[in-house]
C-alpha cells in the first residue's frame, strides 16, 4: 500500500529497505534528479512509498540478475560493493585527487583482512605483513594496507602516481598545513581584492539562476527528459543560445 512520506521518513524507509543507510540527501538528490516524483501539502514535501520501491528495484536488482546471465550462477555478488554510497568508496584520503581506473577501498579490503566467505575460503594475509604493489597507481592499496595494521611498498612509473600515494600515506604535519591553507587562502584573497571577477561570476550565476529555473525546472525537466518528452540535447542547445546575449 503506497504511503506519502516527509523526507526524513522516506530515507528512513528506505533505510529499512535496502538495509543500507539512506540518508535524506539521497532522497532529496532523486527528487531533484527526477528519479522520483514529489507531492507538495502545507509547504512540505512527500514522496510516495511505491515509487521509491518501484525505483530501487529498477537499480538494484536487475543488475545482480543481468550479471550472473552473463557470467554465471557463481558470480560473487559482494565484490560490487554497491550497498556503498559514494561518500564510502572515497572515504578519507581516497577522494583527495581523482584518478581514472581507481578501484575502490572495499575491493582491497575484501582481499587483504582476515575474513572468509563462500568464496574467499581463507586469509592470506595478516598484520605485520609485507604487501608490495608494483602498480600502485593512486595509493588504494597501500592506504588499506596500513589501515590493516600491514606495511606496504608501492611502485609506479608516473612520478605524478607516486606523489599523490606519498601524499595519501605520509604522516603531515597538521598544523603547518592549516598554515599554508590560511596562507593561500588570504593571498587569494588580496589578488581578487580589486578585481572584477568575484562581481562577475555573482552577476553570471544570477542570470544563469534565472535561465534554470524558466527553462531546466527541477525536478520537472528531468522528469520529461527521462518519459523520452524533451530532447536533452537539442533543447539544451537551442537556450544557451538564447543566453548567449546575456554572456556577452
Amino acid at each position: 500500500m503506497s504511503q506519502l512520506l516527509t523526507i526524513e521518513e522516506a530515507s528512513k524507509w528506505a533505510t529499512n529497505l535496502l538495509e543500507r543507510t539512506v540518508t535524506p540527501s539521497n532522497i532529496s538528490y532523486l527528487i531533484q534528479y527526477g528519479r522520483i516524483r514529489k507531492y507538495r501539502d502545507n509547504g512540505k514535501t512527500f514522496v510516495r512509498s511505491t515509487d521509491l520501491e518501484k525505483y530501487y528495484e529498477s537499480q538494484f536488482k536487475p543488475k545482480e540478475e543481468l550479471w550472473k546471465k552473463h557470467l554465471g550462477e557463481d558470480l560473487n555478488w559482494a565484490l560490487s560493493f554497491d550497498e556503498y554510497k559514494e561518500s564510502e568508496r572515497t572515504k578519507h584520503v581516497h577522494r583527495l585527487h581523482p584518478y581514472k581506473g581507481k578501484f575502490i577501498p572495499q575491493l582491497v579490503e575484501y582481499f587483504l583482512d582476515e575474513h572468509t566467505d563462500e568464496f574467499k575460503k581463507e586469509a592470506f594475509f595478516k598484520k605485520g605483513d609485507i604487501v608490495l604493489d608494483p602498480f600502485c597507481g593512486s595509493g588504494t592499496t597501500l592506504v588499506q594496507a596500513n589501515e590493516l595494521g600491514m606495511h606496504a611498498i608501492g611502485i609506479d612509473i608516473s612520478a605524478f602516481n607516486a606523489l599523490i600515494s606519498n601524499v595519501k600515506i605520509e604522516k603531515q604535519d597538521l598544523t603547518k598545513l592549516k598554515n599554508t591553507i590560511d596562507n593561500i587562502t588570504l593571498a587569494l584573497k588580496e589578488f581578487q581584492k580589486n578585481r572584477k571577477n568575484i562581481e562577475f561570476e555573482e552577476h553570471l550565476l544570477s542570470e544563469l539562476n534565472i535561465i534554470n529555473n524558466k527553462y531546466f525546472p527541477s525536478p520537472e525537466f528531468k522528469i520529461k527528459v527521462r518519459r523520452g518528452q524533451i530532447n536533452e540535447k537539442a533543447y539544451a542547445v537551442e537556450k544557451e543560445r538564447s543566453f548567449l546575449d546575456i554572456y556577452n
